[in-house]
């Protein structure tokens, strides 16, 4: 199978991940479509943060969105890892640069909207919600009975029941019945542009340094019932269960934002490509946010497709679809391990794994060479 030079490109989701990818790719010769099932106001009221990669970050200053021309992006300054009653803790820093950024996913959303709108090679329709999808003939039909026609379509959302029977999704049992927990807190003591990830036997804690001093964006994973009671318990209690397993790094709670929380998921599809049709982003994979990668995972997905895509002159062929996935695969599968590796390594209970782990923590805060790999790794996806 092999078609033309495109005319018309359509993406399912106007997310990150679909803006991203349509700016990447807006060209005069064809027109790049993005469905979005919600309405637009539905992206301004989304204020979660999001963790980016200097990867990420140089992918999007390519598209014309740097952290140097918006002051909505925070930088990370240094990265603390340790591991609560236990000795050792790890210290990530770099002179030369830094380690990322965190934004609030409605200031992303509004920049790329910003770019979206004013390039007329790009076109939104929010509140189309696809319903089904006819593969063979290359068109999908929206909740009013419309017919859309495609050349090339990329789902950057879930995929639904809508190609179930077409993807085949590999999951980690492992990894099921997780929650995360969700809340932003102030605290006694300025983050000074630290992220922090505090590892415990109920699961890791990460803290996210946001726009002001004494605010963090806090995940905490879990088994479910043991989120569920954090959930569920008034502030002081949280803020006392909270110093007790994070310890006084940031001294006390001053504040706690109201508490949400999801369902964790630990998948990838195995073939993220069939005839003309991609799949990326969270519909192609999801995993624990342990190491912060599903978005930048995510955007180096969609750079290499873009960069494919152009060489080929945006030929779309079973090679081209194949080298995408066997290109992508390896990182994919590789950051997978290494986030079920560390929640279930640091979970692990056997006499000796705390003086283990502690060692191991020792050792590489001490190891220039194997910290430079680590960072590497988390930064650009190296293998």
């Amino acid at each position: 199978m092999e078609k033309d030079n495109l005319s018309q490109i359509r993406v399912i989701g106007a997310g990150p991940a679909g803006l991203i990818f349509a700016l990447l790719n807006a060209r005069k010769t064809f027109q790049i479509i993005l469905h979005e099932k919600e309405p637009e106001d539905f992206f301004t009221q989304q204020s979660r943060a999001l963790a980016l990669s200097p990867s990420s970050i140089e992918i999007l200053s390519v598209i014309g969105i740097s952290p140097d021309q918006d002051s909505s992006f925070v930088p990370i300054k240094t990265i603390h890892t340790s591991q609560k009653n236990s000795f050792g803790r790890v210290l990530i820093e770099d002179d030369n640069k830094e380690l990322g950024y965190v934004i609030r996913y409605k200031n992303l959303i509004k920049l790329l909207l910003d770019k979206a709108k004013n390039n007329k090679y790009i076109k939104i329709i929010f509140e189309s919600e696809v319903f089904s999808i006819n593969d063979q003939q290359d068109f999908f039909t929206d909740g009013k009975n419309k017919i859309y026609k495609y050349d090339f379509l990329l789902f950057s959302d879930g995929i639904g029941k809508l190609l179930s029977n077409t993807f085949e999704f590999e999951t980690d049992p492992n990894m099921d019945g997780l929650v995360a927990l969700v809340t932003e807190i102030r605290t006694e003591l300025n983050h000074q542009h630290c992220a922090f990830e505090r590892f415990t036997v109920n699961g890791p804690i990460a803290l996210l340094p946001l726009e002001n001093q004494n605010l963090s964006k806090l995940v905490w994973t879990g088994k479910k019932d043991y989120i569920m009671q954090m959930l569920n318990c008034d502030k002081q209690t949280f803020a006392t269960l909270f110093v007790d397993h994070f310890g006084e790094r940031l001294g006390k709670l001053t504040h706690i934002e109201e508490k949400s929380a999801y369902p964790l998921s630990h998948q990838f599809i195995r073939q993220p490509y069939q005839k003309n049709i991609v799949v990326s982003g969270n519909a192609a994979h999801s995993m624990h946010p342990v190491a912060g990668q599903g978005l930048n995972l995510t955007i180096r997905d969609l750079k290499v497709l873009s960069s494919l895509l152009y060489k080929n002159n945006y030929q779309i062929s079973e090679a081209l679809l194949k080298q995408y996935s066997d290109q992508r695969k390896r990182e994919v599968l590789s950051l997978m391990k290494i986030s079920s590796h560390l929640v279930k390594g640091f979970s692990n209970q056997i006499v000796g794994a705390n003086l283990l782990r502690g060692s191991a923590m020792l050792f590489l805060d001490n190891s220039f060479f194997v910290k430079k790999m680590f960072r590497e790794k988390f930064s650009y996806g190296k293998n």
